[in-house]
């Protein structure tokens, strides 16, 4: 997150620079720093008019981005959150089959440390699912690393369902 919000900052610190400098070239311009003619008052006038209105474009570029930012922030929190639960069901659906694999399986040995490991990834899930859900009313600037914390868990059980095939498969 804060790494978003130092994006948002400089996005911030550009557009004002990008005024400014604008600002500062129609002031060199009027005082001629290109042509002989005599600056007016009104020649200044209409430049620190430009000048306010890039300001104020900056500003609105500025709000726009900010907005622009909030909206992928939810969009991109939902599709992980969205991602997560699929890899839950996923979970839960290897969890399933290796159930009914350890159940037919011919080794022996294996099928009660399989067994074993199964109820232990079935409360980890539990567990797993509890804090997605408890994720999920998370502020924003506090997602990133629940995300990452749930994120870790769900790796670790599908490994250890990798795992768990594959020794059921060894004879």
């Amino acid at each position: 997150m804060k790494k978003e919000h130092n994006i948002t900052t400089n996005c911030i610190l550009n557009s004002c620079k990008h005024a400014l400098l604008i600002g500062a070239f129609g002031v060199a311009t009027a005082f001629g720093c290109s042509s002989n003619k005599a600056v007016t008052k009104d020649d200044v006038n209409e430049n620190i008019e430009d000048a306010r209105e890039a300001v104020q474009e900056a500003k609105q570029e500025t709000q726009e981005a900010i907005e622009s930012k909030k909206e992928y922030t939810a969009e991109s929190r939902e599709s992980r959150v969205n991602a997560l639960e699929d890899r839950m069901k996923e979970i839960d659906k290897r969890i399933n089959d290796l159930k009914k694999v350890a159940k037919d399986s011919p080794n022996q040995s294996a099928v009660s440390n399989v067994n074993q490991a199964i109820n232990d990834l079935q409360q980890e899930k539990q567990q797993v699912s509890n804090k997605l859900e408890q994720a999920k009313s998370i502020e924003e600037k506090d997602w990133s690393a629940a995300y990452t914390e749930i994120d870790e868990a769900v790796k670790r059980m599908e490994a250890q369902l990798t795992k768990l095939s594959q020794s059921l498969e060894q004879k």
